[in-house]
Formats: structure tokens, sequence, C-alpha cells
């Protein structure tokens, strides 16, 4: 009987079959191939138990570590790689490790057929124990597919690549993140993306936001209460840190919760334990995920914000980009949008929205993605056939005349505490809503909200308003 199948990607055939020969004297099934071309097919027809993976493959369109990532990435079958190789770096070694391989041996003087069988061995081993639950692994992997489906974090522009680092990374490590970002930018994506990328997948995830809740709420949600030492409560509440324990919260708006609930919270994550209203301390092991829409520049300054939590935290912010700052990333998200929309709707038209890109561009998406994702809506719901045109249309009448379809949102100006800043942001922001709806003709802007034309130019002048054009 075969104890298992082993499959050798070996640019050096001597080498491979007489590591073959000897697999096959201890009742291994082997199949040799020599170059990446022909791997994935023979790894598809074989599915071996073990891959045993040389690093420098000549005459290969791939090296191993490039094939490692192929199979790290691509497939869901559990193969164990042990790679074997001989001159690689420090670096290389350290790659091929995180990207999953079971063992690393080196070829040369040091080489033992014995310690190979026994690596062999052992990798079957698990491999099998691991089988033994395929049923929660065929779960876990698609319930991921499944998250990434609903929750896809799409973009390709170098300022969304870097997010996407930054949160990996973050939970890799298994650390806190705090997502900083204007409305609308993505911040349910970002945290979503953490959660599929983070080892608690799979573990409790919960939303809790913040702004929703009053003060006496917020603690029972966060915290729970216990019945016993308390009579006005009706039965005992187990809070979101204890429900999240060994997996992921998300708050939502952060910046609205109370100065006695954020101290709490830093007890929780110094000291991985809260206390329940009436109740005594509880142990949690719980990953935070924080939100806000408030500009980075405030949180230190913050009245509504605790500054030890901010410092706490501060290494651990990732901010997310606006829409206008991502470039090309538009026409992803328009496209992915609109198809998705198409299926809903059975609507289906071919459109060349790469023509479209400067015009899209040109306008500066305040509601960001969110504003994206319902001028799309819009469209698709009223209008019967999608062209270039109709597309054009329709932004030329948001950007010349209708009301914003986003509401506003207020948190951004209530944030700044300090009244007269506060007050320039909200009217900076007024006057590039009227330029913006009159083609940044200054003179018919100043008409329109009532000011002389030379206060509207110091005033553009003086809040460094680019009007992205010359008055008419």
């Amino acid at each position: 009987m075969k104890k298992g199948k082993v499959l050798i990607l070996e640019d050096d055939v001597v080498l491979a079959d007489q590591i073959a020969l000897v697999l096959n004297k201890y009742l291994y099934e082997v199949l040799v191939t020599p170059n990446s071309d022909i791997f994935f097919e023979e790894l598809r027809i074989f599915n071996p138990d073990v891959i045993l993976l040389d690093v420098y493959l000549v005459g290969s369109k791939l090296n191993g570590i490039q094939v490692l990532k192929q199979l790290k990435e691509k497939m869901d079958l559990n193969y164990k790689v042990i790679v074997i190789s001989g001159e690689v770096t420090t670096a290389q070694v350290q790659e091929i490790r995180a990207l999953g391989a079971y063992h690393f041996l080196e070829k040369g003087g040091s080489f033992s057929t014995n310690q190979l069988l026994l690596h062999i061995d052992n990798a079957i081993t698990l491999k099998r124990q691991e089988e033994e639950h395929i049923g929660l692994q065929i779960e876990y992997i698609n319930l991921k597919k499944q998250y990434t489906r609903s929750f896809p974090f799409i973009g390709e522009s170098p300022a969304i690549k870097k997010v996407r680092e930054q949160i990996h990374k973050l939970a890799e490590v298994d650390e806190d993140l705090f997502l900083v970002g204007e409305t609308g930018t993505g911040k349910e994506i970002a945290a979503n993306y953490y959660y599929i990328s983070s080892h608690r997948f799979g573990k409790p995830f919960y939303t809790l936001n913040c702004s929703t809740l009053t003060e006496t709420r917020i603690e029972s949600e966060l915290f729970g209460y216990n019945n016993e030492s308390l009579q006005h409560a009706t039965g005992n509440k187990m809070g979101f840190f204890e429900e999240c324990s060994n997996g992921i919260l998300f708050l939502d708006e952060v910046t609205h919760l109370t100065p006695l609930s954020q101290s709490k919270i830093l007890r929780a994550i110094e000291n991985k334990e809260i206390q329940a209203a009436g109740g005594a301390m509880k142990k949690v092991n719980t990953r935070l995920i924080f939100s806000t829409n408030a500009p980075i520049s405030s949180l230190a300054n913050s009245e509504s914000f605790r500054k030890d939590l901010f410092y706490r935290i501060e290494g651990n912010i990732v901010e997310l980009p606006p829409l206008r700052e991502r470039g090309d990333d538009i026409l992803l998200l328009m496209s992915f949008f609109l198809t998705n929309f198409s299926v809903k709707y059975n609507i289906n038209d071919q459109l060349d929205l790469v023509s479209l890109k400067d015009a899209l561009l040109s306008y500066d998406w305040p509601g960001n993605i969110r504003e994206l994702r319902n001028f799309c809506k819009l469209i698709m719901l009223n209008e019967e056939k999608i062209t270039n045109s109709v597309i054009m249309k329709h932004l030329e009448q948001k950007i010349n005349g209708f009301e914003p379809e986003h509401e506003v949102d207020l948190t951004k100006y209530m944030q700044i505490r300090n009244l007269k800043e506060s007050i320039a942001e909200y009217e900076k922001d007024y006057l590039l809503y009227y330029l913006r709806r009159n083609k940044w003709q200054v003179s018919k802007t100043a008409r329109n909200i009532g000011i002389e034309r030379t206060t509207l130019y110091k005033k553009i002048k003086q809040l460094g308003i680019n009007t992205h054009g010359e008055e008419e």
C-alpha cells in the first residue's frame, strides 16, 4: 500500500530521478516534472500530497518562488510544499516561509535523505489530520469567498494598493486598526478586508455604529450588564466585547463614544479585560477596528476623543484616500457598479468608460464611492439604454445644477472644535459647490450667492481654492 503521492519539480533530472528511486523504495508514488510549464497540468491530474520544489528552475517560465506564490494564491487544495534548493539568500528563505512552505531543505553536503523522508512523512500525516476536518475547511474557504464577493476591495491605484498593504500587515500581526477617511470612502469595505486577511476570520465579527447610540446604551452594548447586581435590569446581557472575544469588533464613528467608554476600551486594549455594569472583571481577547471621518489632524487635540486612547492606536492609523485622489480607480468602480446593477435590473449595454475618464475626474465626488454608486444606480433606474452620452448627460446635470444626491454630513464641521476653522472649512465647501454648479465662472457664481466678484476672488485666494479654469 502506497504511503502517499509526491510530485517533484526539479530541473536537475539526475537528482530528481535519484530522489524518486528512494521514495519509490519507501512506498511513495512519485511523479517528476522538469519545468513549470507542465507542472500545473501535472498537478491537477496527479493530485499529490507533497510537492518537492526547487527554487532555481533553468528553462522554466516561473522559478520556484513564483510557483509557490501561484500555489498559495490560486489553489484551494491542501498541498504540503517542501522546498529543496542550494544557493538561496536569507530574504528568499523568509519569503518561502511567508508563502506557506511546509519546510525548507538545503542541497549540498548537509542534505540528508533520511531527513527528507522524515519531513515527507510528517507532512503527509499533517495533511491527513487536516483532511479529517475537510468539511470545516470547505466551509471556511466558501465563507471567505462569499465575504470577498460581498465586500470587494476594488482599486489598483498606488494609494489604494498602499492601503490594502497596510491593512493586510496589521491583520497578519493581529494588531488593532484605526480607519480614517471622508464619508463614503469605503471604511466598511476596508474593515471587512481586515477581517478576511486576519487569522480571526470565521470568528465573531460585529459592527457597532457609535453615532446611533445613547450614552447609556453604548455602555450596555459594549460591556453588557449583570442583573444580579442591577435591580432595574431585565436579565443579563453580554456586551459586544465579550461576544467578540477571539473575534473582531468594528466600532464605526468611534469619536461619538463617551470619554468613560473610551477609557474602558483603553483598559480592554492594554489589560485585555472588561467589566460589565454590576459584574466582575472578565478577560477578553477582542481585536478592535475603529473608524472616523474626522481629519487625523483634529483627533489628537479633539475634546471628543481621549488623547491617551489616540496615542495608544496612533501607529495603527490607515487613511483611506478620497475618490478624487484615486485616478483610474473610478473607472474600475463604475464598471463594477454598472455591471452589478445591470444584472439586478436586467440592463446590459456595451460602454467605453475609458473615454469618459477625464470627464469623470473633472468632478470632485465629495460623497466619494457612495456617491458614485448612487450615481450609477440612478442612471440604471432611469434610463432604458446606457451609453456614454447618457452617462455624460447625468454627470453634467450633477455638476451644473442638480442638488447633490448624498446627504450633507455635518460631522466633518462638528469635529473641528475651533469655531473659526470650522466656519472656514464650511465656507470653502460651500463656495466649491456653487463654483462647480456655475462651471467655475466667478462672476456668475458671485451673482448667484449674492456677493461682489472681488469679494469672491479674495475668498477663493484666502481659502486656497483651485478653480480648475478661468472666468468666461
